[in-house]
């Protein structure tokens, strides 16, 4: 829709939104220096955003340094602190994303015997309630994030862009996000781990665990997806690099300093 602002026309989205969606623009709003998304109002159920005439980033451009500099300037503002309204990835909450998953992924053993989805279904059973994935958990500092960066949440191109639909922001390590884009052949940039740094003081210390922890997560988190749509091929890829990076996990636990 247009808007008449001081005698211009700006093109704005009235979007109907979640309660989350709405508690992360509100939390988005506060954040300094971020040239974007941020929200022109905000109700109950509603938001005003810019629109952005551009199509979502295509898989062969690099992920805008704009993007980066969101991620950066929105984990490192929350981190160490729970934005109101949001949920926040807990042991419990973990446990029950790996319930969901598992629905659409029984559905598949529904649909076909290939043994790729009897074969994750007992994985999920298994991480489920994971040690490693407790210890994680809780372990790694959490900050607001989006959840879901993937390129189709991206408007724009190489040079510019704009991180959209913050409608799966959750409190969690800032890991999960970077994983979702290195999933994606997006590994983080200086760009951001500079300025993550810079705004927070330095790393942690727990990047290999927080990192590995980042890489099970978010191959689960879309394993329904890949059980109702791509097929058992894809989902046993998942299962393996889970897999794969729940081993690292436990690396990286073992690792650390005592106490």
């Amino acid at each position: 829709m247009e808007l008449d602002v001081a005698g211009e026309a700006r093109s704005v989205v009235l979007k109907r939104a979640t309660a989350v969606e709405v508690a992360a623009m509100r939390a988005i709003a506060v954040v300094r220096e971020l040239d974007g998304p941020r929200p022109l109002a905000i109700g109950t159920d509603w938001l005003v955003l810019p629109f952005v005439d551009a199509p979502a980033l295509a898989n062969c451009l690099a992920v805008p340094d704009a993007v980066w500099q969101t991620l950066a300037r929105v984990h490192a503002h929350w981190l160490g602190r729970r934005p109101r309204g949001l949920p926040v990835v807990d042991a419990a909450w973990w446990a029950g994303l790996c319930d969901r998953t598992l629905v659409a992924v029984e559905g598949g053993a529904a649909r076909s015997p290939d043994p790729a989805f009897t074969d994750a279904a007992r994985a999920l059973r298994a991480w489920r309630a994971d040690p490693r994935i407790v210890a994680a958990l809780a372990l790694l500092a959490r900050t607001l994030v989006h959840g879901d960066p993937h390129r189709g949440n991206i408007l724009g191109d190489a040079d510019s862009g704009v991180l959209i639909d913050w409608g799966n922001a959750r409190v969690a390590a800032p890991g999960l996000d970077l994983a979702v884009l290195r999933a994606q052949g997006a590994p983080a940039p200086a760009t951001y781990t500079e300025l993550f740094a810079q705004l927070t003081g330095g790393a942690s210390g727990l990047q290999a665990v927080e990192a590995a922890w980042a890489d099970v997560h978010v191959h689960v988190q879309y394993l329904g997806f890949a059980a109702d749509h791509l097929g058992p091929g894809r989902v046993a890829e998942m299962i393996a690099h889970a897999a794969g990076a729940l081993g690292r996990l436990g690396v990286g636990l073992a690792d650390l300093p005592a106490g």
